[in-house]
């Protein structure tokens, strides 16, 4: 008998429904074992049946309407799987939450440029919840895929046993694990924003002075982006030593990596990082587990935001 899967879209992009599809002809060895019986994505159903064995949630948790559909995905099935950075850590709909609920939706509703002049904020759509939240803030998850989206090569490794109910062994190290870039000699090193100029080829981009989070971001994307001249901005989430230690943090551990490399003083590091929650916490700013350390910053990052 086949194993039953279903797909759900929670606050996110669909990207990592499609990731699943860009799986190409491996797909079929997929479909040849499984079937999926629920995905708004793919197919037209409206509500995920009773039954299921393996269900993938993608997306955060921002509206009431993303919650009761989480709830009754997790009882409808067996196994469930936070798929995507924004599932396991809020992604980036947790950047909403550092402005208020009032400005977000005026914008959205009448201060594009595509916005017609009499539109209205709507007030039939479902509410926001008081803050974004990741799948696990709120029910039991049995597994974990990071990624913005999960590459194809990782999936081709971890849905096959996911459907047969194996386990296989899989890299646990960040994206400096898996970037072929030499740090170089260090001079003279400043914070450069990501326009300027042209990152040099082969040299570490952090040691060039651009903000690349490779260090404290967990891989399993093969360095895709440094390997490409754009620095890492963390979409895998955070390395699994900064989940583990509570000490540890996205944002504490990138000063002490820059000091380390440049000498400068912590404090020094500080007063050039910019935005921060942006450019550090982008991905997993909606995350409670991220939130919760004491060293965080994201608390403050918030207050006085949607309430």
């Amino acid at each position: 008998m086949s194993v039953k899967i279903a797909i759900e879209e929670l606050a996110g992009c669909s990207g990592c429904t499609i990731s699943v599809l860009d799986l190409h002809e491996a797909l079929l060895d997929l479909v040849a074992q499984a079937e999926i019986v629920y995905s708004p994505v793919i197919m037209d159903a409206k509500e995920p049946p009773e039954g299921i064995d393996v269900a993938f949630v993608t997306g955060a948790v921002r509206n009431e309407e993303n919650q009761e559909r989480l709830n009754l995905l997790r009882k409808r099935s067996k196994v469930l799987v936070a798929f995507g950075t924004c599932a396991c850590y809020g992604g980036v709909s947790g950047l909403s939450m550092i402005g208020k609920q009032e400005d977000l939706f005026n914008y959205v509703y009448q201060g594009v440029e595509s916005a017609a002049g009499d539109n209205v904020v709507p007030t039939d759509v479902p509410s926001f919840l008081y803050r974004a939240f990741a799948v696990g803030d709120l029910v039991k998850v049995d597994y974990y895929v990071t990624g913005c989206p999960p590459k194809e090569q990782f999936l081709k490794t971890i849905l096959p046993a996911l459907v047969a109910g194996d386990k296989t062994e899989l890299s646990k190290k960040s994206v400096c694990s898996e970037c072929d870039r030499k740090m170089g000699e260090i001079k003279d090193w400043h914070l450069k924003r990501r326009y300027e100029g042209v990152p040099e080829p082969g040299k570490c981009l952090l040691g060039q002075g651009y903000l690349c989070l490779g260090p404290v971001t967990f891989g399993r994307c093969g360095a895709s982006c440094p390997r490409n001249n754009v620095p890492c901005h963390g979409c895998n989430g955070p390395s699994l030593d900064i989940l583990r230690e509570p000490c540890r943090d996205i944002y504490n551990m990138m000063v002490r990596r820059i000091a380390d490399l440049t000498d400068l003083p912590e404090k020094e590091v500080e007063k050039q990082l910019y935005d921060v929650a942006h450019t550090m916490y982008p991905f997993t700013i909606g995350s409670l587990v991220m939130e919760d350390k004491d060293i965080s910053k994201i608390r403050d990052l918030v207050r006085g935001g949607a309430q």
